[in-house]
């Protein structure tokens, strides 16, 4: 389970949120006791027949939200949770939660490799990993079939949207791929913090054993190219 410590994170996206659920006020006893042993984490939401969804926390731990019908969840997609553990059970389900806030994380699948015309497309935009040094890259997991991107750019203080993706660039080695954001000559006047997931079930099964997954990105940290490697399973 991959948890997010930063309280100012938390903050801008409860301040963005698309998708906010609770009775929040002025008064700050209020908030203390509403936000008080809570838990923040990012989870895989996948919904039911029921109009009613699951989530995963981990590869192992399965979550269910008793206020479900307070979302519209009608896709599988990755999210940044607030929530508190409840004494009910529901069967099926490891544990019982109710959410207090539920923010999308946008979700995508790896990109088609454009060959040639990948750098025009995709950008060869500057990023850099959140929490990141220089040689202990933290702004990038594993979980639940996905990979997880906490990322940092430049942008402008107009509308103009980025375009992040991850694009397959050996053709001899499917594991081998490269994050790329094109800012579209964005102005960067302001540091921007986000997130993003990518499914990863488009790569060859690796049969049950542990392959280096490669990834490649053009740095603010090196001014240059860097590649980090993850362990990577096929998810059973």
């Amino acid at each position: 389970m991959k948890k997010l410590k930063s309280m100012m994170l938390l903050l801008g996206l409860i301040m963005s949120s698309s998708v906010f659920y609770s009775c929040l006020n002025d008064e700050q006893n209020e908030y203390e006791q509403i936000w008080a042993d809570s838990d923040l984490a990012i989870v895989t939401v996948k919904p039911l027949d029921d109009h009613s969804f699951y989530m995963q926390l981990n590869d192992t731990t399965t979550l269910y939200p008793l206020n479900h019908d307070a979302f519209e969840m009608p896709k599988e997609t990755r999210a940044l949770i607030t929530y508190k553990y409840s004494e009910t059970q529901t069967a099926g389900y490891d544990y019982s939660v109710n959410i207090m806030h539920l923010d999308t994380i946008l979700t995508k699948s790896i990109a088609p490799d454009l060959g040639t015309e990948n750098d025009n497309y995709y950008g060869t935009s500057m990023l850099a990993l959140n929490g990141s040094s220089i040689w202990d890259p933290k702004g990038v997991w594993i979980e639940d079939g996905y990979i997880t991107f906490d990322f940092i750019i430049w942008r402008g203080i107009g509308n103009i949207k980025h375009f992040i993706n991850l694009v397959p660039v050996n053709s001899a080695d499917p594991y081998e791929l490269e994050l790329k954001h094109n800012a579209y000559n964005d102005e960067p006047v302001v540091e921007a913090s986000s997130l993003v997931s990518f499914k990863l079930d488009n790569l060859p099964d690796t049969k049950g054993q542990t392959v280096k997954l490669k990834i490649k990105y053009k740095s603010y940290v090196l001014n240059d190219y860097r590649t980090i490697e993850l362990d990577y399973k096929t998810k059973e």
